[in-house]
């Protein structure tokens, strides 16, 4: 029998231990037509260097530091498909995941014919608690891009729910998704210019979706992230802070990116009202409302 070849994409910058770690559990993987491919975004700590050293099985591929998460992930999407792949599973490096993740994966994406399937993700540091199942969009509201049962305990989920083995989403965070190269090949890669860093993995998702590309998440295949508590914590009450914060590339909060989703996406019954609600959300903001996760959720 062929198995199916996936190219796990794991874009990473100048956190070794975090990097090292992953390394460590993902090599231990049960599929076995799976390579890894570590987009090094040129970090001064050596990790590309040490990967090569210590993890000889493992690809490397070196981008500058100005490409962020959509560049860095690019150029894993790109060698995956020049190579012939038929899966690419976008995943990042503060992960941890059981040793058959991906074979569950695979393995759910061909017998439902899942072109787009993204796992549930919980928080590493509190088991059993849900970061997102899958992302909605709620237009009219300041997080129009809502994560789905954020912050709930998988106990509280419905037994509807759990008893599913996909549920149709219609966007997918980035860590844990398994995308055909059907998908890239018809939809292009993520949206690296004016989405650099967050919000890009939603966008391309969505982008499929117009295209006819339905996104799935499985409720019963879990990701643990290694979330940092300063992750999206950040302070609008200085000048500067507002500058990153809005101008910033690796922001969640970046206006162009934000500004990107809402033209091409958000429908014209809803834009004034979305608008309005996002003026109101950064009118408060900068009113001194520091630790935000600001105006989505992904």
């Amino acid at each position: 029998m062929t198995y199916p070849r996936v190219a796990a994409v794991v874009p990473t910058y100048n956190r070794w231990c975090k990097t090292q770690r992953f390394l460590k559990h993902f090599m231990g993987q049960t599929y076995g037509a799976l390579t890894i491919v570590v987009v090094d975004a040129s970090s001064p700590d050596g990790t590309a260097e040490r990967i090569q050293q210590d993890y000889g099985e493992v690809t490397v591929l070196q981008v500058d530091d100005q490409q962020f998460w959509a560049g860095a992930t690019n150029a894993g999407v790109r060698y995956a498909l020049n190579q012939g792949y038929d899966y690419i599973f976008t995943i990042n490096d503060d992960a941890v995941v059981a040793p058959d993740h991906v074979a569950s994966m695979v393995d759910l994406a061909q017998r439902y014919d899942a072109d787009i399937l993204g796992n549930r993700i919980d928080y590493l540091a509190i088991p059993g608690m849900i970061w997102a199942l899958g992302t909605q969009l709620v237009w009219g509201t300041p997080k129009f891009l809502q994560l789905q049962y954020h912050g709930i305990p998988a106990t509280d989920l419905s037994a509807d729910v759990l008893s599913q083995e996909m549920l149709a989403v219609d966007a997918l965070p980035g860590n844990g998704v398994l995308i055909h190269r059907c998908v890239f090949e018809q939809v292009g890669l993520y949206q690296d210019r004016f989405l650099p860093h967050y919000h890009a993995d939603s966008e391309l998702i969505l982008r499929a979706g117009r295209q006819g590309f339905q996104a799935y998440v499985a409720p019963r295949i879990v990701l643990q992230d290694d979330f940092a508590v300063e992750q999206k914590q950040q302070d609008l009450r200085s000048l500067a802070g507002l500058r990153y914060a809005f101008l910033n590339r690796k922001s969640h909060l970046y206006v162009f990116a934000i500004a990107y989703i809402l033209l091409r996406y958000c429908p014209w019954y809803a834009y004034l009202q979305t608008a309005y609600y996002l003026l109101k959300r950064l009118i408060g903001l900068s009113k001194g409302r520091p630790g935000s996760e600001g105006l989505s959720g992904s």
